[in-house]
C-alpha cells in the first residue's frame, strides 16, 4: 500500500467512525487522530495536497491513483456526489479542520445544498486550511500537477564532451546520473514516496530507471551494434561504477527498458551487470543500508534475469572479499529459485525431501496461503501434520520454526477460514504444547497462535469453544509439577485478548442477531465468564445504543451478569444521559441490594420525569421500609406521574406511616381525581382502620346542591373499605349501599360484596 492508501483507508476509517459514533466517542476520536497524523506526514514535505475527481478516476497531485481500492473509489463517489471536483489540503489543517470536513462527507447532499454548497459549509465551520478545489477536470492529466507546467524532457542531451577522455567520463556520467535521478524521483513522486526517509529512502518505493532515452549516450560512447571493444567496455565500466547506489540500482532493474539501438550500449551493460550489482549491493551495506531494506529491490532486479545465479556469485565473491556477509545474497537466490518451481515441485520437495524448514518464515506461509486459496486441503494438511509433529522435536530452533509457522496459520481461522478437519487438530496440538513448552522465546509465538484462535472462535460466535478451550489451558497448566510464572503470565494475556474492544464488539453483535432463548443458551454464559470488564463494556453500549430493540437486548445482557455488573451501574447513575439511568435504575431494581439506596435518593429529583419514576420504584424495592421517608418527603413538591409512584410504592410497603400524607391527599379536592383515587386505593392496601372516617366520607353522595364525591372516588373509596376487612368497615358500607337510591351507583357498590367469578 502507497501513503495515498494509507491516508484514503484512515480518512474512510475516521468517517465511519463518526456515522457510527459521535465525534466525542474514544473511538471516533483515534481514528481522526490518527488520519490527521497521516496528513500531517503527507504535508510536511509539501505545502498542498490536491485531490481530483475525473468521472471514475482520481488523481493525487495531477497522479492517477489505483480506482481498484474500495477506500479511494469511496471518495471518488463522496465527492462527486456532493457536486465538487475536489479537494486542496494545505500546511497547517488542525484536527478540527479535518474533523469539520469529514462530517462535510457524511452530510447528505440535499443538506449540503441546503447550506449553500460544500465550500459555505467548510467556511461557516471556520475550515481554512481545507479548500473546494476549482480546477476543472479536463485539466487534469495522468501523470502531470494540475496548474503546472509539463515536467521536461525525461532525458537532456549531453554536453559536447571535452577533449580530455577522462573528462569525457565524467561528463557522460553526471549527464547520466542527472537523468536516471530524475527519472527515479518522478517515478517515487507518482506514488507518494516519500523523499525525505534518509539515504536509503528510495529502497522503500523501489522503482527501476527508464532506459529507453540513452541511445545518445551509446552513440557519444562511440558505440555500435556489436559488441563493444574491450576499451569501450572499460570506458562504460567507468562511467557506471561511478554512479550512486541507488542509480546502479535503479538501472538494473530497468536492463529491460534499454534501447535497441546502439544494440552495444545494452550488451556492454549487461556484460557488467553483476560487477554493478555487487559494486551497489557492498556500497549501500558500508554506508548503512540493511539486508531487510535491500532483499525486496534486489530480487525485483533479479526474479527476471536468466542468469542471476552467475550475478549472485558475482555478488557473493565481492562481498567476502570485502570482508562482509555473502550469506543473505544466497538466501535471495534460494528464495527466486523457490518461486521459479512449479507448485507440483515444491510441494515434492517439502512433504517428500524434507524442504521445508530450508524456507524462510514468509515462504513457509506464502506457500501454506497458496494451497489455501487454491483449495488443495489435503496438502494443506499434510504440512499442518507435519508442523505439529516438529512441536514434539527436542530441538529449540525446529520448535521455534514450526510454531511461528503455526501462529500465521492460525490468523486464518477467521478470514479466510481453515479447511475442515483443519483447525481442531490445531487448537489440540497448540494447547498441549502450551503446557510443556520449556522454552519462553518459544513459548510466546504459542500463546500468540492460541490468541488468533480464540479470537477466531468468538468472530465467528462460537463462544462455548471459546471457553472451554481457555479453561482446558488453565486446567493442563494447574497439574503441572513445575509452575513458571510466564506460563501464568500467558494465561492471563489469553483472557485479557477476550477483552479487546474488537471481540466485545463482536460478541454483541452476535447478540443482537439471535433470538432471545438462544442468546440466553449461547451468549449470556459467555458474558459471564468474562466478568467484570464485559459489564463494564456492556454498560457503556447501553449509553451509546440508539435502537430500542437492541437496548432492550443489551439490559437483558446486564442484567444476565448479576451482581458483577453493580459497579457499572452504580457508576452510571451520574450520567447526563437520561435514558441510561433509567436503564441503569432497572437493572439496578432486579440486582442491587440495600447498598445502592443512598445512591438512588438523589435521583428522586432529578430533572426528567421518568427517571424520578424509576428510581421510586428501584427505591421501594431495594430498600423496602427503609425508603419510606424518602418517598413522603417527595409528596409535596413533584409532578402526578411520580407521585402515582410514590403512592404505589408506599401501598406496596403497607405504610402507616405514611397516613396523614395520604389521606389529606385522599380528601383534597383541589388535587386532580386521578390522584385522588390512587391514594384512596393506596389506603386500600394499607388496610388501617385509621383510615375509616376518611372513607366513608368519601363515600358521601352528592346532594341536590352539590357537596358529596364523583361516582369514581366513592367506588375507589368502597373498595378500599372492602380492602380494610373488618366489621365495622363492611357494615358502614352495608348500610350505604342499602341507603343508595336505585341506579348505577348503587349496582356498582353492590358488586363489591359479590366473590369473583372464578375462571
Amino acid at each position: 500500500m502507497n501513503d495515498f492508501l494509507q491516508l484514503a483507508q484512515s480518512l474512510s476509517v475516521a468517517l465511519k467512525a463518526l456515522q457510527m459514533y459521535t465525534a466525542s466517542h474514544p473511538r471516533a476520536q483515534e481514528s481522526l487522530a490518527t488520519a490527521h497524523a497521516i496528513l500531517e506526514r503527507w504535508l510536511t514535505d509539501q505545502e498542498r495536497l490536491q485531490f481530483v475527481v475525473s468521472g471514475s478516476k482520481a488523481f493525487l497531485d495531477g497522479q492517477v491513483q489505483d480506482p481498484r481500492s474500495p477506500h479511494v473509489a469511496a471518495l471518488v463517489k463522496l465527492v462527486s456526489e456532493r457536486g465538487v471536483s475536489g479537494f486542496v489540503f494545505e500546511r497547517g489543517v488542525a484536527a478540527e479542520e479535518l474533523l469539520a470536513f469529514l462530517q462535510g462527507l457524511a452530510t447528505k447532499p440535499p443538506k449540503i445544498e441546503e447550506q449553500g454548497g460544500f465550500e459555505a459549509l467548510l467556511t461557516a465551520a471556520g475550515v481554512r486550511h481545507i479548500r473546494v478545489s476549482q480546477i476543472r477536470y479536463q485539466e487534469v492529466r495522468e501523470g502531470e500537477e494540475s496548474g503546472v507546467d509539463d515536467q521536461a524532457p525525461a532525458f537532456s542531451p549531453v554536453p559536447p564532451a571535452p577533449p580530455s577522455p577522462d573528462n569525457l567520463v565524467k561528463a557522460i556520467r553526471d549527464a547520466l546520473q542527472a537523468s536516471l535521478a530524475k527519472g527515479a524521483l518522478s517515478a517515487r513522486g507518482s506514488t507518494g514516496g516519500n523523499l525525505d526517509e534518509g539515504e536509503f529512502g528510495f529502497l522503500r518505493e523501489f522503482h527501476p530507471a527508464d532506459l529507453s532515452g540513452l541511445g545518445p549516450l551509446g552513440r557519444e560512447l562511440g558505440l555500435g551494434d556489436g559488441m563493444p571493444t574491450p576499451s569501450q567496455l572499460g570506458t562504460l565500466r567507468q562511467v557506471l561504477m561511478g554512479l550512486t547506489p541507488e542509480i546502479q540500482l535503479g538501472l538494473l532493474a530497468g536492463l529491460a527498458s534499454l534501447p535497441e539501438h546502439p544494440a552495444g550500449l545494452a550488451l556492454g551493460v549487461k556484460a557488467l551487470a553483476g560487477e554493478i550489482l555487487a559494486v551497489a549491493t557492498s556500497s549501500a551495506l558500508a554506508k548503512g543500508s540493511s539486508w531487510i531494506q535491500l532483499k525486496g529491490p534486489l530480487q525485483d532486479i533479479l526474479r527476471p534475469l536468466s542468469d542471476r545465479t552467475s550475478l549472485v556469485r558475482t555478488l557473493s565473491a565481492h562481498l567476502r572479499a570485502s570482508g562482509q556477509d555473502a550469506s543473505q545474497a544466497e538466501a535471495i537466490l534460494r528464495h527466486l529459485e523457490w518461486e521459479a518451481l512449479s507448485l507440483e515441485a515444491r510441494l515434492l520437495k517439502v512433504l517428500e525431501e524434507g524442504h521445508l524448514f530450508e524456507l524462510s518464515l514468509e515462504q513457509r506461509l506464502a506457500f501454506l496461503r497458496e494451497l489455501l486459496d487454491l483449495r488443495r486441503h489435503d496438502d494443506f494438511l499434510h504440512i499442518q501434520e507435519a508442523l505439529l509433529e516438529s512441536l514434539r522435536s527436542d530441538r529449540a530452533d525446529l520448535r521455534l520454526k514450526a510454531i511461528q509457522t503455526l501462529a500465521g496459520v492460525a490468523r486464518w481461522a477467521h478470514d479466510p477460514g481453515l479447511p475442515p478437519g483443519a483447525e481442531g487438530p490445531l487448537a489440540e496440538g497448540l494447547r498441549a504444547h502450551f503446557a510443556w513448552e520449556p522454552e519462553p522465546p518459544v513459548h510466546r509465538w504459542t500463546t500468540e497462535a492460541l490468541e488468533s484462535l480464540l479470537a477466531g472462535l468468538v468472530l465467528r460466535g462460537d463462544f462455548g469453544h471459546a471457553m472451554s478451550d481457555l479453561q482446558e489451558l488453565e486446567g493442563l497448566c494447574a497439574f503441572l509439577e513445575e509452575q513458571h510464572p510466564w506460563r501464568n503470565d500467558a494465561l492471563s494475556r489469553l483472557r485479557t485478548a477476550l477483552l479487546r474492544p474488537q471481540l466485545l464488539d463482536a460478541t454483541i453483535t452476535r447478540a443482537f442477531t439471535l433470538e432471545r432463548d438462544q442468546m440466553i443458551q449461547e451468549v449470556h454464559p459467555y458474558l459471564e465468564f468474562l466478568g467484570d470488564p464485559m459489564a463494564w463494556y456492556l454498560v457503556g453500549r447501553l449509553g451509546e445504543e440508539t435502537d430500542r430493540t437492541r437496548r432492550g437486548r443489551l439490559v437483558e445482557a446486564v442484567r444476565s451478569m448479576g451482581p458483577t455488573a453493580l459497579p457499572a451501574l452504580m457508576e452510571t447513575l451520574t450520567s447526563p444521559a437520561w435514558y441510561l439511568v433509567r436503564n441503569a435504575l432497572t437493572l439496578l431494581s432486579d440486582l442491587g441490594d440495600a447498598g445502592c439506596v443512598s445512591a438512588i435518593v438523589p435521583l428522586l429529583r432529578h430533572p426528567e420525569p421518568r427517571v424520578r419514576r424509576t428510581a421510586v420504584r428501584a427505591l421501594w424495592k431495594l430498600g423496602g421500609p427503609g425508603a419510606e421517608p424518602h418517598l413522603l418527603a417527595r409528596m409535596k413538591d413533584t409532578d402526578g406521574e411520580t407521585m402515582q409512584e410514590i403512592l404505589f410504592a408506599l401501598g406496596q410497603l403497607r405504610s402507616e406511616g405514611s397516613l396523614p400524607q395520604v389521606l389529606e391527599l385522599a380528601q383534597d379536592k383541589r388535587v386532580i381525581e386521578r390522584l385522588r383515587i390512587q391514594a384512596l386505593e393506596t389506603l386500600g392496601h394499607i388496610a388501617s382502620p385509621k383510615a375509616m372516617p376518611v372513607l366513608l366520607e368519601c363515600l358521601r353522595r352528592k346532594g341536590f346542591f352539590g357537596g358529596g364525591e364523583s361516582p369514581a372516588v366513592r367506588l375507589a373509596a368502597a373498595k378500599a373499605l372492602v380492602a380494610l376487612g373488618t366489621e365495622e368497615a363492611l357494615a358502614a358500607l352495608q348500610r350505604i349501599v342499602d341507603s343508595e337510591p336505585k341506579g348505577e351507583e348503587r349496582e356498582s357498590l353492590r358488586r363489591l360484596f359479590q366473590p369473583p367469578v372464578q375462571p
